[in-house]
């Protein structure tokens, strides 16, 4: 009676192990990676490929004086900060508070 046993557990085991090689069908939504495209193409910067000229806005003195003042900045730059004086107040006197009350010393 044992060898049937084993043939009995084997042809009750075989339909399950043979429906995970059985194949699915998988249908795709139609809009599947419509959002991935779109968010592609949001990030050009020039979607026809043509860039525009000049600030967009502005026209004639404003725009020519905008353009200006950029090109200047470049010429002189700022004074490089000094380093010593983080955490100074106005007049280059350190700013500290006194105790709890919140009077100066």
């Amino acid at each position: 009676m044992k060898p049937y046993a084993g043939m009995i557990v084997s042809t009750m085991l075989l339909p399950i192990l043979l429906c995970g090689c059985a194949a699915r069908e998988y249908s795709m939504d139609s809009s599947m990676g419509v959002a991935v495209h779109e968010n592609l193409a949001a990030q050009i910067i020039y979607p026809n490929g043509i860039p525009p000229t000049g600030p967009q806005g502005l026209y004639g003195v404003p725009s020519k004086a905008v353009i200006d003042r950029y090109d200047s900045s470049f010429m002189a730059p700022p004074p490089p900060a000094n380093a010593f004086s983080i955490g100074l107040g106005a007049a280059g006197t350190a700013s500290m508070t006194g105790p709890a009350t919140g009077t100066n010393p």
